[in-house]
């Protein structure tokens, strides 16, 4: 069979060349525009149907055109002014930035500024602390922005909100001890005569009172740390008679007592609430923060030596005196709670003497005043040695 010819096919017409794959990839990422083309740098020939552009070419010509961005990404605001951060620079919001130098002058501004309208209670935190090289620091610093404080007065915002919320005296420094005086002494350098000196009248211990359920003991707990729990223990015994009322509840502040004024001046918490609760029976503690040297509320001229000497002793006499003695003309007895054991021997031991001078001061006022102390048994009498322990007045 003679071999046939395959059918011949249709021509096709010539299409025209496309252009390089990786131009026609970035030009369908691009978004349509409206725009003109760009016109093409000079002295290079637009690309035309024809023969294929070599590598090098399409390189050469990829270096002289600008960098193509994604679309999706959007360009990052550039400052207006120059380099981002430099001084001067805006953002194209029109906001100017700056530099750490100047954030740290008004961070200091600002602590300054803090200082002026705390000054008050700073100096006063500072008058407050505890003898010595820090304190005498705090004081000449805070001192000085106190006065710069008042003059500018920066104070009296602080001052406002203070009386608002009845703290008006806060930050005011007293150290005036006021007590009624308890003996009579002639001037130096004169001698008693009968005209002009009267002899004291003899302490007599008050009349017993009967109390009802309509006239009942009106009782006030007052003193420092160690007079709070056992005041409320008396509270609560007060609750289940019927002839004793509680007033005022447990006035106890800690870190409080009689040398330091100026913390808590109880001088004049006393005189002011023996006028305010009227009380029968005040039940007092002090003596756990005053076992140091220094002293603040002293006469003018007048300077102490350390704990327990002559001049200290005398000094915190009179003022256990002008406590007994404030409580007892208001028509009060005082019930004081004296000092407890302690786990150390020396604290024991200074304990010890300001319940000793307490006792000497209660003992001279029969029937208004009793001090009360645990009964002390030395480390002895517990390792099984010979009992030294001691009973003073107990409550009865």
């Amino acid at each position: 069979m003679p071999p046939t010819d395959p059918p011949e096919q249709p021509r096709l017409p010539k299409l025209p060349k496309l252009p390089p794959i990786r131009e026609s990839a970035e030009q369908a990422l691009l978004p349509p525009s409206d725009e003109p083309a760009a016109a093409e740098p000079a002295g290079i020939e637009p690309q035309r149907d024809g023969p294929e552009v070599t590598a090098p070419a399409r390189r050469r010509e990829a270096r002289r055109r600008p960098p193509r961005e994604h679309p999706q990404q959007e360009p990052e605001p550039t400052p207006i002014g120059g380099r981002r951060g430099a001084r001067g620079s805006r953002t194209d919001d029109g906001r100017r930035f700056s530099t750490a130098g100047n954030g740290l002058v008004v961070a200091l501004l600002a602590l300054v500024f803090g200082a002026l309208l705390m000054a008050p209670g700073m100096h006063k935190a500072a008058f407050n602390g505890q003898p010595g090289v820090k304190r005498d620091v705090s004081l000449a610093l805070t001192g000085g922005l106190a006065h710069v404080s008042h003059a500018l007065l920066l104070d009296r915002p602080r001052g406002l909100v203070q009386d608002a919320m009845g703290r008006g005296d806060a930050d005011r420094i007293d150290v005036a001890i006021v007590v009624p005086p308890t003996t009579v002494t002639p001037k130096p350098g004169t001698k008693p005569t009968k005209a002009r000196t009267k002899k004291p009248a003899a302490a007599q211990p008050p009349g017993k009172v009967a109390f009802t359920p309509k006239k009942r003991l009106r009782l006030w707990i007052a003193g420092d740390s160690l007079v709070i729990v056992p005041g409320y223990a008396i509270v609560r015994a007060a609750g289940g008679s019927p002839v004793i009322q509680s007033v005022g509840g447990v006035d106890g502040h800690i870190a409080t007592g009689l040398t330091r004024p100026d913390v808590f001046n109880w001088f004049e918490q006393l005189a002011a609430q023996m006028k305010k609760l009227r009380p029968k029976v005040v039940v007092l503690n002090f003596g756990a923060n005053d076992n140091h040297d220094y002293m603040t509320g002293l006469p003018a001229g007048t300077s102490i030596g350390g704990f327990a000497t002559p001049s200290w002793t005398a000094e915190y006499r009179r003022r256990v005196a002008g406590v007994m003695d404030t409580v007892n003309r208001a028509g009060a007895v005082v019930l004081w709670i004296g000092l407890p054991v302690a786990r150390s021997e020396v604290q024991t031991q200074r304990f010890d003497r300001i319940n000793a001078l307490v006792e000497q001061e209660a003992k001279a006022r029969p029937g208004k005043a009793i001090l009360s102390t645990p009964t002390r048994c030395s480390r002895a009498t517990t390792a099984g040695s010979p009992s030294t322990s001691r009973t003073r007045r107990a409550i009865r």
